[in-house]
């Protein structure tokens, strides 16, 4: 089974966001062309289907446009000079006519200035439609946005089979060169916080970069929309941007566009930015103190993130930021309950010192920062073990055939039974009749102690032991043992979990594992789409979460509530009897409880072969369905193999 690589829509920016790929799969030039230094922009991005909002000094462009609607509002639109593009206007130069009056087409005054060629104009919008193919290889699907001088398409990279973001820009001016060299550059960024550059070329007048697309990931804008982020996230997405602008600084690559639009956070909880390099080199922007502006840009990312304020207006669908005396208010003034932390560090990245502390100058002092702090992490669930706590205690009723008895006044130690009534004696037999049975009754006692004599007498010394006489109340019949009633498994749900590589797959999922066990069904893990399967068998062999219980515990099943009933999924349950801490291997868990395969959305995975008692316990899915609806709240962009998991719970025994 193959990653796949379909992508989704930056949908503040309309960038178009593909998918990690090896290098083997591209045919980019990976030489460096062009010492200048570029730094990248965005443009307004659109959910796939909705129709882009034009930029301020670009012409409307609507994706559900007619192609010749699209081509004629490209060929009409005018470049818009910006600061510091090479698109600034020039004053034209005059030359002055010679002594001859030729106009200046002979021999110039020795004194007269020597007059500078005037820049080449720069080459028309690009003209391309639906269903163009570049290289051979990308055909162009749907056109997300346009500005003048470029355009974005959601392209089929039609060799691998994936969707891919394009951006076109005219060949043979400053502006296209400046693009090819800033893509060139960022293609040797292999960091996969960002997104991917995975080609680039000139063809028929055009420059073309192709890139990631990302389907399962949702802008900052998006993010922001509800409410602003918890501490463990907002530390998440603060660490992320910085270490990967940190990195993408040392590498002499800046961003200078970092805003809600190009940071776009996947459904695995991990970040990813747009358009390092190739952003500002699409616009023109240029800065004097690149590390400056980008540190600045993770600090107002952190300000609306701990507050859903802007600092810089009312923009992205967030309000302005408070200021009070000329002074950004700090986002504990704002908002109650902000992490302290978190608040001075948003504070010191956007150039503002706190309690004496220095501001962050570069993206690396900021990543040191957030680094030293302890990590932050969602709150624990309260997992139930063994099952739910009664809420009272049970009241005591007697059984119904027996009786119990008060006797007021009583206070013996010993137990109390029913009383009995006195029994009233017979009366004394009198007269003659009466003496007559006295003496009948002493000639049998007589002759019974004679009878009992004779008897022992006749048995002594014979040899023979005989045994007493049983007593009545002495007989009693043998004590049957107890019956041997097995016990009932209780359902235990895991204390923690974490996601691991199997088979060299990296983890995807790694921030919503708790979800699996967080009792809300609403909630889940998932994995990424795959091109071929159900059997996961290309890039991984399966993905990975390993989960503590607590305690140990006899195995009995596992129980996982799938995202996707489709045919089919298939999960293995494996232990680390031996470990005394959390494995971060799978090579750790050497003992096989069971697999299983689903029915419906359902997968319970019976133990089998000798009990197995572990803390540690791995669960390893190896095959997904094909799934072209939609799981939870995201919606496919095309069908692929993937599945989620909702609820974790086993069946143990003490």
């Amino acid at each position: 089974m193959t990653d796949r690589t379909a992508g989704s829509v930056d949908l503040a920016t309309g960038e178009a966001n593909p998918v990690p790929t090896k290098a083997s799969d591209t045919s980019l030039d990976k030489r460096v062309g062009s010492d200048e230094k570029t730094s990248g922009t965005t443009t307004t991005v659109l959910p796939i289907g909705s129709e882009p909002e034009p930029d301020a000094g670009s012409e409307p462009g609507a994706p559900s446009a007619s192609p010749s609607d699209e081509e004629a509002a490209a060929e009409t639109a005018e470049p818009t000079a910006t600061a510091g593009s090479a698109e600034a206007a020039v004053e034209p130069v005059v030359r002055k006519p010679t002594a001859d009056g030729d106009g200046g087409k002979g021999d110039t005054d020795a004194d007269a200035a020597p007059a500078e060629p005037a820049p080449a104009p720069e080459p028309p919008a690009p003209r391309v439609s639906r269903g163009t193919r570049l290289a051979e290889r990308y055909r162009l699907e749907h056109r997300l946005s346009q500005n003048g001088r470029s355009e974005t398409w959601r392209a089929v990279d039609e060799k691998l089979r994936r969707a891919v973001g394009v951006h076109i820009v005219p060949a043979g001016g400053e502006h296209g060169r400046a693009v090819i060299a800033a893509a060139r550059a960022a293609a040797l960024m292999g960091d996969p916080r960002f997104v991917q550059v995975l080609d680039c070329a000139e063809q028929d007048g055009l420059i073309y970069v192709v890139k990631e697309w990302l389907p399962d990931a949702d802008n900052l804008t998006k993010v922001f929309e509800s409410a602003p982020l918890p501490p463990h996230e907002v530390y998440e997405l603060t660490r992320a941007l910085a270490q990967a602008m940190s990195v993408a600084h040392r590498a002499g690559l800046s961003h200078l566009r970092l805003t809600p639009e190009n940071v776009l956070r996947m459904h695995t909880g991990q970040y990813k930015i747009v358009g390092l390099a190739v952003e500002a080199a699409l616009y023109g922007h240029d800065t004097t103190d690149a590390a400056r502006d980008d540190t600045h840009a993770v600090g107002r990312l952190m300000y609306a993130a701990l507050t859903r304020r802007w600092v810089e207006g009312t923009e992205y669908g967030l309000q302005a930021a408070p200021f009070t005396g000329g002074r950004l208010c700090a986002p504990g003034q704002i908002r109650a309950g902000v992490d302290d932390t978190l608040a001075a560090l948003a504070m010191r990245a956007l150039g503002h010192e706190v309690k004496h502390e220095p501001v962050f100058e570069t993206p690396g002092e900021l990543s040191a920062a957030i680094t030293a702090i302890p990590e932050m992490h969602p709150p624990e669930q309260n997992a139930i073990v063994g099952g739910p706590e009664p809420d009272e205690y049970p009241i005591y009723t007697p059984t119904p055939n027996r009786t119990v008895y008060a006797s007021a006044g009583y206070s013996g130690g010993g137990p109390t039974g029913p009383a009995r009534p006195p029994v009233t004696p017979p009366p004394p037999l009198g007269g003659r009749f009466g003496a007559a049975v006295k003496g009948a009754v002493a000639v049998l006692v007589v002759l019974a102690i004679v009878l009992v004599t004779w008897q022992v007498a006749s048995h002594v010394g014979d040899g023979e032991k005989k045994e007493p006489p049983l007593k009545t109340q002495d007989v009693q019949s043998p004590t049957a043992p107890p019956s041997t009633v097995p016990p009932k498994p209780s359902t235990t749900r895991p204390k923690n979990g974490k996601e691991i590589s199997i088979g060299g797959g990296t983890p995807i999922s790694p921030q919503d594992v708790y979800k699996t066990y967080d009792e809300n069904p609403s909630t889940y893990w998932r994995t990424n789409y795959m091109v071929d399967g159900p059997e996961i068998t290309f890039s991984r062999k399966g993905y990975g979460i390993v989960y503590d219980l607590g305690a140990v515990h006899e195995l009995r099943d596992a129980q996982i509530t799938l995202g996707s009933g489709g045919a089919y999924t298939n999960i293995k349950l494996m232990a680390a009897p031996d470990a005394k801490t959390m494995p971060t291997s799978e090579d750790a868990f050497k003992t096989t409880v069971g697999e299983g395969t689903n029915k419906g959305t359902d997968l319970r995975i019976e133990a089998t072969g000798k009990p197995v008692r572990a803390q540690f316990v791995l669960l390893v899915m190896t095959a997904m369905p094909k799934v072209d609806s939609n799981i939870g709240d995201y919606q496919i962009y095309n069908a692929g193999y993937q599945n989620a998991w909702r609820e974790v719970t086993f069946s143990t025994l003490p």
